[in-house]
């Protein structure tokens, strides 16, 4: 009868943590990725007037060093980590269509202002174009042989044409 009960006490146990990291793991959150998410909106949404030669209000989302600049204002547009402190999230959630951003356009979605907190939140990470980025040597991998890599591939002349 012991044995019974210890074995119903472990996989009652085992069936909770399983519970538990199921419920952690599906919850978890990707970290929002700039080159997808949120340039896409600063492309669509703010460029226009706050990017390249037109830097309106000395605010530009063309490269970080700008964006987390002060503005013309003496405000810090994008405070990384901190978004209730970021202007550009109180002038996107402004109530007072002339502060709002973008001025004088449709308001950004709900689904944008998150994903403008969150990567606040997250640091303000900013991605690297592809072209911007060095290259690095890969290694080549070498073939593989027979019995499961075990034994050495017989033929590797060919890797050498």
């Amino acid at each position: 009868m012991k044995a019974l009960f210890a074995n119903k006490k472990w996989m009652i146990l085992a069936a909770l943590v399983a519970i538990i990291l199921l419920f952690t793991f599906s919850t978890r959150r990707q970290a929002v990725d700039f080159n997808t998410q949120v340039k896409p909106i600063f492309n669509k949404k703010c460029i226009i007037c706050h990017g390249g030669v037109r830097r309106k209000a000395g605010f530009s989302v063309l490269f970080r060093s700008e964006a987390l600049a002060k503005t013309e204002s003496g405000k810090l547009a994008i405070v990384p980590g901190d978004p209730d402190h970021s202007e550009l999230i109180k002038r996107i959630t402004a109530k007072d269509p002339e502060d709002r951003m973008p001025y004088k356009h449709e308001p950004l979605s709900a689904d944008e202002i998150s994903i403008l907190k969150r990567w606040i939140k997250e640091g303000a990470q900013w991605g690297d174009h592809w072209a911007y980025v060095s290259v690095k040597p890969t290694e080549v991998p070498k073939p593989k042989g027979s019995l499961f890599g075990l034994l050495p591939a017989s033929k590797t002349d060919w890797i050498k044409k």
